[in-house]
């Protein structure tokens, strides 16, 4: 059996409040993977190694990999350290309100 007819299986099996439970939480989980691709496509477009950027920021390497795999729920404070020590700028855009967080250097 496919891992995707596993899945489809398992969710009909699901009450309607799991489900909605569900159905949150992978929208979480893809939110975080979407974040963390972003960062390591900045990261790699400075040219910097995990291993720089932790340095700059004093962190370990392994919080940047989580971060970057999506493994971790980064916060707004942890997303502004990163744009500075990559030197990019961070914009939050809820709806048509945009706000600069970070400039870019």
């Amino acid at each position: 059996m496919k891992f995707a007819d596993l899945d489809n299986k398992l969710r009909a099996e699901l009450t309607a409040g799991e489900q909605s439970e569900s159905e949150t939480r992978r929208a979480e989980l893809a939110a975080q993977l979407r974040t963390g691709i972003a960062l390591r496509d900045a990261r790699e477009g400075v040219g910097l190694t995990q291993t720089e950027l932790a340095n700059l920021m004093g962190i370990a390497q392994s919080a940047i990999s989580r971060i970057e795999a999506g493994r971790t729920n980064i916060s707004l404070a942890m997303l502004r350290r990163i744009s500075l020590a990559l030197g990019v700028e961070l914009v939050v855009q809820v709806g048509s309100h945009r706000a600069v967080v970070t400039s870019a250097a």
